[in-house]
């Protein structure tokens, strides 16, 4: 992040001066049709705003399904959205958001997800976050921790994440593996050349071994402790990060 705020609209600056806590909400679609409603259209206002206009993760079949759970912050009100990331669970080849993207041109790719589709496979996808939050210092880490964390809880072994090739830092300091197999080595054309993304591996239990040491803490604490509050060192001050598992 750019030390300055002189391109930062003023506005954007002082929401991010006033957070001091946010709650991060975990649940499944079928239990908030309400929520995940809100939570799609924050998606694609964000990306909207960016240039992209189309994705599959656009699509709304995952709505109120009970294997799509969802990672939601919110703000002190708990009413202003923050960000968001889905975690979905495969049940049927074509089910991830990734297949329908690239399976038709890499059907390598669903050859893959079939070998350990009995293990249980899910993808983390449709992460978006306003800049108000990015400013504030309040980054996708801590949301991806969690995610990680409650991979067991969801019969999820293998969790896949398909990110832009620029990325990859950031996957590799949560523990995922790119996998270089598939594609044209590793990457593929999507969402439309030139940009270019790349398929990320975690491996439950035995990738935490990978991820950085604060990762794999906040992770084994998701398991342990559902619900709980911790800090994060903010860029104005410490935020109280509340983590509430609704999960049945």
């Amino acid at each position: 992040m750019s030390s300055s705020l002189s391109h930062i609209p003023r506005e954007c600056v002082e929401v991010a001066r006033g957070l001091r806590e946010v709650t991060l909400h975990v649940f499944r679609s079928s239990d908030d049709p309400h929520l995940s409603a809100r939570f799609s259209e924050g998606h694609q206002a964000m990306l909207r705003a960016a240039g992209i206009h189309k994705l599959t993760s656009f699509n709304s079949d995952w709505m109120g399904d009970p294997n799509t759970v969802l990672f939601l912050l919110k703000c002190e009100d708990d009413q202003t959205l923050l960000s968001g990331m889905r975690l979905q669970r495969r049940t049927t080849a074509g089910s991830l958001p990734l297949e329908r993207a690239i399976a038709a041109r890499h059907p390598e790719v669903t050859a893959y997800l079939d070998e350990r589709q009995a293990e249980g496979c899910g993808e983390f996808c449709a992460l978006w976050s306003r800049r108000e939050t990015a400013v504030a210092g309040v980054g996708m880490m801590p949301m991806s921790c969690v995610g990680l964390g409650l991979m067991p809880q969801l019969d999820i072994r293998h969790g896949f994440a398909f990110m832009g090739t620029n990325m990859r830092p950031i996957q590799r300091e949560l523990g995922f593996t790119i996998l270089d197999d598939l594609g044209e080595e590793g990457q593929f054309d999507y969402p439309a050349p030139p940009i270019r993304s790349e398929i990320g591996h975690f491996c439950h239990p035995e990738s935490l071994e990978n991820a950085a040491e604060d990762v794999g803490q906040m992770a084994r604490r998701a398991a342990e402790e559902p619900s709980h509050v911790h800090p994060v060192d903010g860029r104005f001050h410490r935020i109280a990060y509340r983590v509430e598992n609704h999960l049945a």
